[in-house]
């Protein structure tokens, strides 16, 4: 169970009795007030790692709210706003709320989001998020190539790390550090990663995987990382497509093994080619996204792969299925995919025209550049997916509600 802090500032006494029980009910510590002014006073003292606000009606009680902790630290604030006001939601984030949940919300997306920003904060306590010295491993694959496999790894690694989101970072002006990340391009002929983040790496995998020194160091090892504004750390691809043949299974199990300590989630973009590294990848991983077009082709790539590691590969991680639509022409429904992979999909991520090419031209992930969009926003499920957080449709919320906090 969670032991954040939370603090709910409220006017309306049957809004914080609903905050309350919701979040109580998953085990957060609450403390609720009426005003932005007994909030402050509520914040000296004592330690608040989040900050839940019905909508504020002047845009420095946010910038108040945030920086009023007594460790002098950045509060991640969340604001509830009126129900269908897309402008007030659009303004509270641009006058510094980290995310913010409509006034209809569910149990289920109230606690997402709230765990999702302290995790995004790096104030997630250590009995939730600790991994005996181990990071999540998170893996994405599909076995056709051109679905977005790399777009939808940078941008889950970048969300996160902590970037994507509204306001400072949770790296600077004082806050907690967000979590370490650290994304691996394992597309070792042709991987984009750093294209997709513009970066120049001075060192790559291939370089790390031919250093013995570094393979027992981790000092040495970090060396070969190269960094990202949004505090994520990168392994990239080697820039020639030869030096793929100079990576065995054996560096690559070295390089894990020196680096997973080091990270609290590893994100692995596998690309699109099944080999013996791709595959002991898969057998270590926590999480696999799986990511697919939806087309005949595709669909049948997917359903062999599925059958072919479900014959020949001992897996224990959580499987999730991506649809992303790179075209488009929908030429099969979700519901279509559903029925044919008797799988549901963790998140769809719709159509987008001409912005995830910018992003990629550009270098500047999605989430960063276009935050709220509809793609980053199903981006940003796909992250919370990948943190165990679920989402529901509206017509199965109901039902969820009862299945999640019907325990006593």
């Amino acid at each position: 169970m969670p032991s954040n802090p939370i603090l709910i500032c409220a006017r309306s006494p049957e809004l914080r009795t609903e905050l309350e029980t919701a979040l109580g009910d998953v085990g957060y510590t609450t403390t609720s007030v009426g005003t932005p002014a007994d909030a402050v006073a509520a914040m000296r003292g004592r330690a608040i790692d989040l900050i839940v606000a019905e909508g504020l009606a002047t845009s420095g009680a946010i910038a108040s709210l945030r920086t009023a902790g007594s460790s002098g630290t950045i509060t991640p604030i969340l604001i509830v706003a009126p129900a269908h006001d897309v402008e007030a939601r659009i303004a509270f984030l641009e006058a510094g709320a980290d995310d913010v949940v409509p006034g209809t919300f569910s149990r289920s997306e109230l606690e997402g989001r709230v765990m999702a920003l302290l995790i995004r904060s790096g104030k997630v306590r250590p009995e939730l998020a600790a991994r005996a010295g181990r990071g999540e491993l998170i893996c994405l694959f599909s076995p056709k190539g051109g679905v977005g496999t790399t777009t939808l790894a940078v941008n889950t690694a970048v969300l996160l790390a902590g970037g994507g989101t509204p306001g400072p970072s949770p790296s600077t002006n004082g806050a907690a550090p967000g979590p370490r990340v650290l994304l691996i391009d394992l597309d070792l002929q042709f991987g984009q990663v750093a294209t997709h983040l513009n970066l120049s790496p001075r060192y790559d995998l291939a370089g790390l995987a031919s250093d013995d020194q570094a393979l027992t160091d981790a000092e040495l090892a970090r060396a070969y990382l190269t960094s990202h504004p949004s505090g994520l750390m990168v392994l990239a691809a080697p820039p020639r497509p030869e030096a793929d043949f100079r990576v065995t299974l054996e560096h690559l199990e070295s390089i894990v093994e020196i680096l997973r300590p080091m990270f609290d989630h590893i994100v692995v973009d596998l690309g699109s080619r099944l080999d013996p590294r791709t595959l002991w990848m898969l057998e270590q991983a926590d999480v696999h996204v799986l990511v697919l077009f939806p087309e005949i082709a595709a669909l049948r790539s997917m359903s062999l792969l599925n059958a072919f590691l479900a014959e020949t590969t001992p897996l224990q991680a959580r499987s999730l299925l991506v649809i992303n639509h790179v075209l488009p022409t929908e030429l099969l429904k979700a519901r279509d995919v559903q029925n044919l992979l008797r799988a549901t999909p963790a998140a769809e991520i719709p159509y987008t025209e001409v912005e995830m090419m910018r992003a990629v031209n550009e270098g500047v992930p999605l989430v960063i550049s276009r935050p709220a969009s509809p793609a980053a926003a199903a981006l940003r499920r796909l992250a919370q997916a990948a943190l165990g957080i679920e989402a529901s449709s509206p017509a199965k919320r109901k039902q969820q509600r009862r299945r999640l906090f019907g325990r006593a």
